[in-house]
């Protein structure tokens, strides 16, 4: 019985281990400038202030007005990526984790 809980015990002691190595990860593209400072309504120019040029930037299809998308990092080969979308009159609309072209797609598409 003392094997068993000694088992169960670091099991379960592996568990959050591993859990604290998860939420490192994503707790440091949560403090990246960009990602943290970045509000809607802010300008252009604001942004590049904060969070420097954009790795890329296009003017949106499905979308009205711009994005730019920033890398974060890379996880597991992937690079980890943060937008963030203007209005025509320059002006943060919307951010997120995904790239732009993530972001601009077709809304019937999947209809």
């Amino acid at each position: 019985m003392r094997k068993l809980t000694g088992l169960i015990g670091a099991a379960v002691a592996l568990a959050v281990l591993s859990g604290c190595t998860a939420y490192d990860r994503v707790e440091s593209y949560a403090t990246k400038p960009v990602v943290q400072d970045v509000k809607k309504g802010m300008t252009r120019q604001q942004v590049r202030d904060i969070a420097g040029p954009p790795s890329t930037e296009i003017t949106m299809v499905h979308a009205r007005g711009t994005c730019q998308t920033y890398v974060l990092g890379e996880r597991d080969g992937k690079q980890q990526t943060y937008f963030v979308s203007y209005s025509d009159t320059g002006r943060v609309m919307n951010y997120g984790f995904q790239s732009c072209k993530e972001y601009d797609t077709d809304p019937q598409a999947n209809q």
